[in-house]
């Protein structure tokens, strides 16, 4: 290799670990997306962006919130002097240009002059405060997702020369990034309010065809919380022994009305009928992804600590202690409830049923956790 080749393979050996190093960055950015909550993400992604961008010399992220866009993280400047900075939306991108093609781009502008007619005197005096009055290049993108703008991303340059080529494939790469992120979180909140609806309209469907537990499911989810909390139980378990607490008596749909609202006792035919339900409930239930642990519990719901509950007759560890937690509240509420065939029992009443029923009926630490939640 000749003398006069080898500093330009140096230099091109040089280049590919900055540009590995940059890429690791970008790629330790994607890999968090799904790890982390809102404001940990963003820091993230923003200090990230702005390590990647060498001309940065001061920078912010701006985010949408109560219908103004409000900064959230910077870099450079007075946080105290820049957290008054807001702008509605229709004041946010004076100065910039917005692609509403729905493409995610970066743009670069050079801001010579604030105009009077464009913002008011407090927010002209914010930017001579911060220095960005006048004189200064600005990189930035606009965070969308669907089809709203959330927020924007900045990066100042205050000296001479503009950013280069890479830099805007940079912040248009973590701009596209945060986009995906608002993105994902719009997803999942339509999935919850789909989620919250369907269950809506099943307790509706309870309530509808038996008065009585008019209120049973939100009382019973309660005190299964309250139960579950007491014992320890994690996020994930909670979540699902709530659900299954408010659809445990879906089942009931498929027992005559004149049965569920019978004033006198139940006959052998009549009760086996009355027993089937959670095992209805079960396949019900069956029927929506992502249901298997509410499910079990559903189907759970009248087993006994010592076997002599039904459908199936399960007993002691063959049954998960969320599935006992469930039992317990549900019987709780039966009895201090009003019924077809009685009026609701003291709570005192019911704490001493419990308090008799511990190693037989019921579990004997959701029994003591039930005395001790309950009592008073």
């Amino acid at each position: 290799m000749s003398t006069d080749m080898t500093p330009l393979v140096e230099q091109a050996l040089r280049d590919d670990d900055v540009l590995y190093d940059k890429l690791s960055i970008i790629i330790d950015s994607l890999d968090n997306l799904h790890l982390l909550d809102k404001s940990a993400f963003l820091k993230q992604v923003f200090e990230a962006a702005f390590v990647l961008i060498p001309e940065a010399q001061k920078g912010s992220l701006y985010e949408l919130r109560d219908g103004r866009y409000r900064p959230i993280y910077s870099r450079g400047y007075d946080e105290a002097v820049l957290s008054n900075l807001t702008f509605g939306e229709s004041e946010a991108f004076v100065d910039f240009t917005i692609d509403d093609s729905g493409k995610f781009s970066a743009y670069e502008t050079l801001i010579i002059n604030r105009s009077p007619a464009a913002f008011s005197a407090d927010t002209l005096e914010l930017f001579r405060r911060l220095g960005t009055d006048g004189g200064f290049r600005t990189l930035y993108a606009p965070i969308r997702a669907e089809g709203k703008t959330f927020g924007l991303i900045s990066l100042e340059k205050f000296d001479d020369g503009g950013f280069g080529r890479f830099s805007r494939k940079i912040l248009q790469y973590y701009a596209w990034l945060i986009s995906e992120f608002y993105a994902q979180r719009l997803r999942q909140e339509q999935e919850t309010s789909h989620y919250r609806e369907v269950i809506g309209s099943l307790i509706s469907a309870i309530e509808v065809n038996d008065s009585y537990t008019n209120g049973h499911g939100r009382r019973v989810a309660a005190l299964s919380g309250r139960l579950g909390m007491v014992l320890g139980l994690e996020p994930p378990e909670l979540r699902d022994l709530h659900t299954a607490a408010l659809l445990h008596d879906i089942g009931k749909i498929g027992v005559p009305s004149e049965i569920l609202r019978k004033p006198d006792r139940l006959d052998d035919r009549e009760y086996a009928i009355v027993k089937q339900h959670p095992v209805n409930s079960a396949k019900i239930l069956g029927g929506i992804s992502g249901f298997g642990r509410v499910v079990e519990l559903a189907l759970r719901h009248h087993e006994r600590y010592d076997g002599g509950g039904y459908p199936e007759g399960l007993a002691g560890d063959q049954l998960p202690l969320s599935a006992y937690i469930l039992q317990l509240a549900d019987s709780f509420d039966a009895m201090t409830s009003d019924r077809a065939y009685r009026p609701a029992r003291p709570i005192r009443d019911a704490i001493a049923e419990i308090s008799a029923g511990a190693g037989r009926q019921f579990h004997p630490r959701v029994a003591e956790a039930a005395l001790l939640a309950f009592a008073g």
